[in-house]
C-alpha cells in the first residue's frame, strides 16, 4: 500500500494523537513517599527475620546474613548493601528490576539501623 504526502500525514497525525491520548502519558503521577520499614517487611523479612537478626528456621538450612551481626556492623558499607540489594548473592535474590535506586538506598540505611538497634529479649 502506498501513501501520498496527504495520506503519510494523516497517518502521522493519528499517531501524535494517540500518543498525547490519556494513559499515554510520560508523567509518573504523584510523588509516593518511600517507607523502607514496608519494603523490608516485603522483601526482606521472610528471611532476614523482623529483627534483621535471621529467620531461626531457615538458618537451619541456608546462611542467612544477621544485620545485628557485630562483624557484619564493623563491615557494612552502605555501597556493598545497596549492591547486594541490586544484584542478590548466594541464595538472596536480586531486587535490582523490581526496586528503583532511591528505594535500594533507603532499605538498605533501614538494614544498618536495624541491626544497630538492640531488640528486647522476653
Amino acid at each position: 500500500m502506498r501513501l501520498g504526502v496527504a495520506g503519510a500525514m494523516g497517518v502521522a497525525g493519528a499517531l501524535l494523537a494517540a500518543l498525547a491520548a490519556p494513559g499515554c502519558s510520560n508523567d509518573a503521577g504523584p510523588a509516593v513517599p518511600i517507607d523502607p520499614a514496608v519494603m523490608y517487611a516485603q522483601n526482606c523479612a521472610r528471611c532476614h527475620g523482623v529483627d534483621g537478626r535471621g529467620d531461626p528456621e531457615l538458618k537451619k538450612t541456608l546462611p542467612v546474613r544477621d544485620f545485628s551481626d557485630p562483624v557484619f556492623l564493623a563491615k557494612a558499607q552502605t555501597e556493598d548493601l545497596q549492591r547486594t540489594i541490586m544484584a542478590g548473592k548466594g541464595q538472596m535474590p536480586a531486587f535490582g528490576a523490581s526496586l528503583s535506586m532511591p528505594k535500594i538506598q533507603s532499605l538498605s540505611g533501614y538494614i544498618q539501623r536495624l541491626g544497630r538497634t538492640p531488640v528486647a529479649r522476653p
